[in-house]
């Protein structure tokens, strides 16, 4: 019985500490980057409604998070669509293609870096050859 429950736990125990790992780096982004954004942006919006008044600053708020928000709407309508009038198979491989990549990533990185690699294989212009004459 061990033989056939031990690979299982090691891949429940696995797919646990990978779960655990994306929380836990998606917390961190959050703390420090999503965070203190969120403070500067409510400290700012304090004091804009102390200096030009509660009611224009609410009023301006609120007429920026419409527009952003129909935008974001017609955006997630369209993606929406797109993901529907696709096939369940090209979703499903497209799920295991993300997962296989980000596996892949995370262990093996290739040698050479995309930049330098594009920049040594740029367009040079070709080089003046000047031939010596030979005296025979």
């Amino acid at each position: 019985m061990d033989y056939i429950l031990a690979p299982i736990a090691w891949l429940f125990w696995t797919i646990i500490a990978v779960v655990s790992w994306v929380l836990s780096k998606l917390f961190w982004i959050f703390v420090w980057l999503v965070l203190p954004f969120a403070i500067a942006a409510f400290v700012m919006l304090r004091i804009a409604e102390s200096v030009l008044g509660q009611d224009a600053v609410r009023a301006w708020v609120k007429t920026k998070s419409m527009k952003y928000g129909a935008g974001a709407w017609t955006r997630l309508r369209r993606l929406t669509f797109a993901l529907g009038v696709l096939p369940l198979r090209v979703i499903g491989w497209f799920v295991v293609y993300a997962i296989w990549y980000s596996v892949l990533s995370i262990f093996w990185t290739p040698r050479w870096r995309p930049w330098p690699r594009a920049w040594a294989k740029r367009w040079k212009p070709p080089t003046a050859r000047v031939r010596t004459a030979k005296a025979r």
